[in-house]
């Protein structure tokens, strides 16, 4: 006989299969609304909200990996990027396998970092990249407008979404600077948020809107990245303002770069102040932040071939530690340390084919907004969904390389070209 325990959660499963069939009806039938459902759950839902099912599956995760089974790719092509990607899960197993990694640091990578990898690179064989980079930037500028509501009134909701489980515990707490509470809206972290938004900066300029709604949502996100009060999130920031002006040319018109350059100088003359005196009455804690980072680098040489590092300790109480070491806050340092400097040296490699496409001038909104998060991804990890976006951007911008060439975008005005000059500008793109 069933009990009534059994039977609520008979019931329970029956309720979960029913909205997971549904939800993959809509993302086949739908596209649009599932993207503009997973960029509104990566800005706008913390990650400790979801539920425990074996795994832990967040919001975010569950909506991916839906639409990653309803959607079926046509036209993807493996690319040499592709291969490195595979190669570092190869060795990530292996690290696993063979080396002593947890299962634990395994599911990070493959749920957190390739499966939205896997989401950018199919996602444009179903919606338009103009309309995607607008989803994107929409997306960055409610969450810039809700960090300055939680700046102004002190409060931020997204923390008072109470979940029992360990994200929720880890990043529930906010963080002072100076006098201030730093702004961090759904992202558990002020940096997590700052470079979020930095992300998202590219795409606002890159986004088929009027130039005047393009400079309003980039001044929105500015503010906010500055009330993160983060200068790892302030030099993204202002590593993907500059390099959009420079090499997003066939994006945006001279005017909407003219207009980004000016945004650069008034958010500096008038945050500047503000800024230095921020960072002035933090200077203990910012130097020492800063010092930290720089003692990171003699980790290197604990790293093993494959395999997480032999100073990896775990005290009585679950706290870990590398050496001395309990936070790691360089995604490139953690990775060594976790799996060895093998798989360390395939994801640097990705890194660096990116960064020479982009500096050949060859370089996407997603490729451009990837490149300025270098220096982050060597001072900060890779967590809550920041982590998330980094992958989805990188996939994004494997498959934008090829869909967004000189030569598959449009002419302006074609038609009321001169024959001649549109026969020169033929020649000229081959």
């Amino acid at each position: 006989m069933i009990g009534s325990v059994d039977l609520v959660i008979v019931l329970l499963l029956l309720i979960a299969g029913g909205a997971v069939l549904a939800s993959w009806y809509l993302a086949r039938s739908w596209p649009r609304v599932v993207v503009a459902a997973w960029a509104a759950a990566c800005f706008l839902v913390p990650i400790w909200v979801g539920v425990q099912a074996g795994l832990y599956f967040s919001v975010l995760t569950a909506v991916t990996l839906v639409a990653l089974a309803a959607w079926s790719v046509t036209s993807l092509t493996v690319t040499t990027v592709d291969v490195i990607v595979l190669g570092f899960a190869m060795l990530v197993l292996a690290a696993f396998l063979f080396g002593g990694s947890t299962w634990g640091h395994v599911l990070i990578v493959f749920l957190g970092w390739l499966v939205p990898y896997a989401w950018g690179r199919a996602v444009m064989d179903r919606v338009d990249p103009g309309w995607l980079y607008s989803c994107i930037a929409l997306a960055a500028t409610v969450a810039g407008l809700v960090g300055i509501i939680e700046f102004l009134t002190g409060f931020n909701p997204f923390v008072q979404i109470a979940m029992p489980n360990a994200a929720w515990r880890t990043w529930h707490e906010l963080q002072p600077r100076a006098e201030f509470l730093r702004v961090e809206g759904a992202f558990g972290h002020s940096i997590a948020y700052g470079s979020a938004l930095a992300i998202g900066s590219v795409f606002v300029i890159a986004a088929r809107w009027r130039i005047w709604q393009r400079v309003a949502c980039l001044a929105i996100i500015v503010v906010a990245v500055v009330l993160s009060f983060s200068r790892i999130a302030l030099l993204g920031l202002a590593l993907a303002l500059l390099l959009s002006v420079l090499l997003l040319g066939r994006w945006t018109p001279t005017s909407m770069r003219i207009a980004v350059g000016l945004v650069i100088a008034g958010a500096a003359a008038l945050t500047a102040p503000m800024l230095i005196e921020v960072f002035t009455a933090a200077g203990e804690e910012a130097g020492h932040s800063a010092e930290y980072r720089s003692d990171l680098v003699r980790l290197f040489g604990e790293m093993r071939l494959l395999g997480i590092a032999s100073t990896w300790t775990v005290l009585p109480s679950g706290e870990t530690y590398y050496g001395s070491f309990q936070s790691i806050d360089s995604e490139l340092v953690l990775t060594g340390l976790r799996f060895g400097v093998l798989p360390l040296l395939a994801l640097v490699g990705g890194i660096l084919l990116l960064l020479v496409a982009v500096l050949r001038g060859r370089g996407t909104p997603a490729a451009i907004a990837l490149v300025a998060q270098l220096p982050a991804l060597a001072t900060v990890a890779l967590i809550t969904q920041y982590g998330y976006l980094v992958w989805f951007i990188a996939g994004l911008a494997v498959s934008s390389a090829a869909r967004d060439r000189p030569e598959r975008m449009p002419l302006p005005n074609r038609e009321a070209m001169p024959v001649a000059l549109v026969e020169h500008e033929r020649s000229g793109m081959r």
